[in-house]
């Protein structure tokens, strides 16, 4: 088989597309998202890309995919009907909680409905130490009067017991037993999902990933399905939160691994951009139409997470260290009662879409663009989506210029200053909040409206150097194709990082790369051209501390007692850089073991496109987002010359790019083309 491959990332507005040949070729394209069916958007876009480069879909060796099913699901709250089985005498385990809530100052602010009500908690009789020791059998009698309950009133059912992380024993059996009873039923242990220590994020995501799997997994089967009967032969594999792809028949049972699908694929895609740029400091800033995301790339390394929160709640996976807002090119505006303009969360997406896309009636970041004389009214996508400016005006004097009692151009002004300021304080929560100086980085921004709000931020961050890849409406997709297979695996060890029994530990490390190696469909973990590679992180603290820190530690399936004294030393570093403080004479505790397995990468590397412009020049008069008139040179991306002034204008079929005056292009490229402020960099 050809190694022709597909990446379909799936937004809440567009549902972008590449198809990389094996002979180098690149083709992209952008189609409107269908969120009653989102699997209808991506067989459109993928048959587009099959006849545009003259193949055959069962020529096509891998269908990568990035959704935000999962993600869509937790926001609108469209679970599943879950029963919850736990340990007898933690049934109100998800009720407690943290001592953690959602606002400092308002103790009285109430709690979210919980996934599982009380009623559908259940407790059995059993009980594993800490150290793995049965202290109580299962009481298997117990587990089938439940399963009794359960029957005709649940679409899923979670199994959380105390300590099941050191032996999952009592979960298994209780699982068989559950199954046997309950026929169609899909069982997910916390075993499995995550087996760590703090029972809430364990539990929590256990519940989670049983809640999303009827409506998750069966997304993923029938597009799998609907793909099979096109004619396509090759690996369906999707995108994980962690950056990582895996295939569809893993990604189908752990749902909650999508969670943060799209965004990661976007920071992949950032970071390897910046690689081939030579840039290894930058900050990503991907708009889309729904949503803006942000993310940090250090030393040409993105910033990992091991535990995040989806819509308030805890999850218990490895992710990139993504941070979302509600601001994007759908973003509704509205004026409240107090006289004050607000700008999302709440977006028009696909569908209805914006006041200009014909069918929306709300007043949108796109309708301000569109007023204002950003975007072009022939219409995006090539024109394919035609613009309509006096309904985007019409939009905008009835939702803010009237209530604000201005006019329609400052209204416009105003609601994009608005979104720009929250994308900013964005930036900053990833860099400066951290103690990261942001004007030391890029800003690398892309999405269908990164572009177009990019250099306005920049220029309020003091930042000097602003990239938009080459296909910035895309670069999400071209994430998917940047990727590694990659999974993922942590298992809870607490003890004494000087008191190891270290033929323990590697048994216990061989075994999760073993299962890593099985998750991605190599039967072998050995390391080399045969099997995958492996590496391994270790969560360090201090002991009696509450959190911990992931330490690196060496590309093998080992860790021997020969490395303690170097991994130890870098706990002590990264405990300074995070705290500003390290105890270097206090006793280090090993936590948590998490073992990763990769193959390598599909090549990056394109040549040519079906995307190429004409290279023409215009003039088109407009306004800033401070009501200034402006004249632009409206150029196309192919057209676009180094040492190009704005203020400027750039399309292609994906985006807009907005370059004000003080601006101009440093170089271009067909990875991306680099914009630098004169007065800044002049400084530096």
């Amino acid at each position: 088989m050809s190694r022709h491959v597909i990446a379909v990332d799936i937004g809440g507005t567009h549902t972008d597309a590449a198809l990389l040949t094996a002979d180098g070729r690149l083709h992209v394209r952008k189609v409107r998202s269908t969120p009653a069916d989102p699997g209808v958007a991506m067989v459109t876009a993928v048959e587009a890309l099959v006849d545009a480069a003259a193949i055959r879909l069962d020529e096509v060796a891998a269908v990568v995919h990035g959704t935000t099913v999962a993600t869509n699901a937790v926001i609108e709250g469209d679970f599943a009907r879950v029963g919850l089985v736990v340990t007898e005498g933690f049934e109100d385990i998800l009720d407690i909680g943290t001592q953690q809530r959602p606002d400092l100052y308002d103790p009285w602010r109430a709690k979210g409905t919980g996934i599982v009500p009380r009623d559908r908690v259940y407790g059995v009789r059993e009980r594993t130490g800490a150290d793995g020791a049965v202290v109580d059998p299962l009481d298997e009698d117990g587990v089938r009067r439940i399963a009794g309950e359960l029957l005709g009133t649940v679409d899923a059912v979670a199994i959380v017991f105390l300590f099941s992380f050191a032996d999952p024993t009592h979960e298994r059996r209780a699982a068989e037993i559950l199954r046997d009873a309950l026929p169609g039923i899909p069982v997910t242990l916390s075993s499995a999902v995550a087996p760590e220590f703090r029972e809430y994020p364990r539990a929590a995501t256990t519940v989670l990933n049983a809640a999303l799997l009827p409506r998750t997994g069966g997304y993923i089967a029938r597009l799998d399905d609907r793909l099979r009967s096109l004619g396509f032969g090759g690996a369906f594999q999707l995108m994980t939160s962690s950056g990582g792809v895996i295939p569809a028949s893993v990604a189908r049972d752990l749902p909650v691994s999508l969670l943060v699908s799209g965004p990661a694929a976007g920071a992949v895609a950032a970071a390897e951009l910046g690689r081939r740029l030579g840039i290894d400091d930058l900050v990503m800033l991907d708009v889309g139409g729904t949503s803006a995301d942000v993310a940090l790339v250090q030393a040409g390394a993105l910033r990992r997470r091991y535990r995040g929160d989806v819509a308030g709640m805890p999850v218990a996976l490895p992710q990139i260290d993504v941070l979302p807002i509600g601001a994007g090119g759908g973003s509704i505006a509205r004026a409240d009662a107090y006289g004050s303009l607000a700008v999302g969360p709440e977006s028009a997406g696909a569908d209805p879409g914006p006041a200009a896309y014909g069918t929306g009636e709300r007043a949108t970041v796109t309708d301000a663009h569109l007023v204002l004389g950003s975007l072009d009214p022939a219409g995006l996508l090539g024109g394919a989506l035609p613009l309509d400016p006096e309904r985007a005006r019409t939009a905008i004097g009835i939702d803010v210029a009237e209530p604000l009692g201005i006019d329609v151009e400052t209204a416009a002004g105003a609601l994009i200053r608005i979104a720009n300021g929250r994308m900013a304080e964005a930036l900053r929560m990833v860099t400066v909040v951290r103690g990261v100086d942001v004007r030391s980085c890029a800003l690398m921004a892309f999405g269908g409206a990164g572009p177009l709000h990019a250099v306005a931020i920049a220029d309020e961050l003091d930042i000097t150097r602003v990239v938009v890849p080459r296909y910035p409406g895309l670069t999400s997709a071209l994430g998917l194709l940047m990727g590694d297979a990659r999974y993922e695996l942590g298992r809870t060890f607490v003890a004494p990082l000087r008191g190891l029994d270290h033929d323990r530990v590697d048994a216990l490390i061989r075994e999760l790369a073993a299962e890593a190696a099985a998750a991605l469909g190599v039967d072998d973990a050995s390391t080399g051209d045969a099997g995958p590679t492996i590496s391994l992180d270790l969560d360090l603290r201090y002991a009696g501390q509450a959190y911990e820190l992931t330490v690196p530690v060496a590309d093998a399936a080992a860790f021997h007692a020969a490395d303690v004294d170097r991994v130890e030393e870098s706990f002590h570093v990264a405990h300074d850089a995070m705290y500003g403080h390290s105890w270097r004479g206090a006793s280090v505790e090993l936590v948590t073991i998490r073992v990763r397995a990769g193959l390598p990468r599909i090549a990056v590397d394109w040549q040519g496109s079906d995307d190429r412009g004409d290279g023409s020049k215009r003039e088109r008069a407009g306004r800033d987002a401070a009501g200034a008139e402006v004249a632009y040179a409206v150029v196309d991306r192919a057209g676009v010359a180094e040492g190009m002034r704005g203020p400027a204008i750039v399309t292609q079929v994906d985006t807009t790019t907005l370059i004000p005056a003080g601006w101009y292009v440093e170089r271009t490229s067909g990875v991306a083309m680099v914009l630098t402020n004169m007065v800044l960099a002049k400084e530096a």
